[in-house]
């Protein structure tokens, strides 16, 4: 049985994650071995789709702010992916991770591959689309560590990419909406026809000083404008999901509003909402267009301006509206802005014809990478 070690960093979200989780889905269908290599806080939180679990030290403030123990943390996680590509000898390792962000989770992986001549793939979620070439270049002695690099975008986001050598567009990799459990959900959140579903998520809810913004803010200003948009939307019925790494957010219950820490059936919430407010991050935006619900998009802070361009090509092609601030007023006058085009920005998903999955396609990639010798 041939064997992939997935190699990934999460310190604030579940992106990088979920990506693996999906590829490793598919992996697994053709009897692959899946090894997690992962700096993620909850590796299991989206389901055990590995076969073997090694947990590496993720990045946090401390050790940006502390020379000493940045270099004892990346040390300590280039001897276990040694110690992980000794125990398994993996066929190929794939990686997914922030590959212009500084040396720490690059380093350990490049160590790696210097000592052994395995395959390896990389998947690159882009931060800036218009971008791309100058970083092609900027990155070019990381990049030629690696055999193939997918792009998980899809060919209208990166119109102005011509095809080059090693590179795949396949399209975006995200949860599909699983149908069958459409009326499970309905039946977990109290779900009636009669009511406006108005779902709000800011991702995982980590932060990182300097580089990731926290969505606390948001997520209490959302709270204090519930009971003015109660009493504006006849029958709202509101699901906030407060993130897992959130850890202060309102415990006490709120009348028609029900506030919980993770969704694991998020795609299917989204499907059966009327309306979405959220971060404008790669995975929530993928599963709103495959939903076609409109939204308030709340850009937060992640590897440079990467959510506000996302939220700024949604808004042009007419299916969400960019709140400017995470201030009650902006999210209060965005959400009945949006309520009142509902109909308008539903139709404009058709704007999103060629937002094809690319799950199916990252694994097509990857094996074969493993069959050629």
């Amino acid at each position: 049985m041939k064997r992939v070690l997935f190699y990934t960093a999460n310190g604030v979200g579940l992106g990088h994650l979920r990506r693996n989780q999906l590829i490793a889905e598919e992996l697994r269908k053709r009897k692959i071995e899946i090894v997690l290599t992962t700096s993620s806080l909850s590796p299991q939180i989206l389901g055990r789709f590995f076969d073997h679990l090694v947990k590496l030290e993720p990045f946090t403030e401390k050790l940006d702010d502390d020379e000493l123990a940045y270099l004892k943390a990346r040390t300590k996680n280039e001897k276990r992916l040694l110690a992980a590509v000794k125990k398994f000898k993996p066929d190929l390792i794939v990686g997914d991770f922030h590959l212009n962000r500084h040396r720490f989770i690059f380093y350990p992986l490049k160590s790696v591959l210097d000592k052994y001549p395995i395959k390896a793939v990389f998947i690159w979620r882009l931060d800036s689309l218009k971008k791309l070439l100058t970083d092609i270049k900027k990155l070019g002695d990381k990049l030629k560590y690696f055999n193939k690099v997918i792009l998980p975008h899809s060919p209208m986001e990166l119109s102005c990419f011509k095809p080059q050598y090693g590179f795949e567009v396949i399209g975006p990799i995200f949860k599909k909406i699983n149908r069958s459990k459409l009326s499970d959900c309905r039946r977990k959140h109290n779900i009636s026809p009669n009511d406006f579903v108005l779902t709000v998520t800011f991702g995982a809810g980590g932060k990182l000083k300097g580089y990731c913004g926290s969505p606390a803010e948001a997520v209490k200003n959302f709270i204090n404008i519930y009971p003015k948009l109660k009493e504006n939307i006849t029958s709202l019925k509101t699901i906030l999901i407060a993130g897992p790494y959130l850890r202060k957010y309102p415990k006490k219950r709120i009348s028609g509003l029900k506030i919980i820490g993770f969704e694991k059936d998020l795609p299917e919430l989204i499907r059966l909402s009327n309306l979405v407010v959220s971060s404008a991050g790669y995975n929530t935006g993928n599963e709103i267009i495959a939903a076609k619900t409109p939204a308030v998009l709340v850009p937060l802070k992640r590897s440079g301006n990467e959510q506000v361009k996302r939220a700024e090509f949604f808004e042009k092609l007419g299916v969400a509206e960019t709140a400017k601030s995470f201030s009650s007023k902006e999210l209060f006058k965005k959400i009945l802005s949006c309520r009142s085009r509902l109909k308008e920005m539903k139709n404009n998903f058709k704007n999103f014809s060629d937002w094809g999955y690319g799950n199916k396609k990252a694994a097509e990639i990857i094996l074969k990478e493993l069959n050629e010798k």
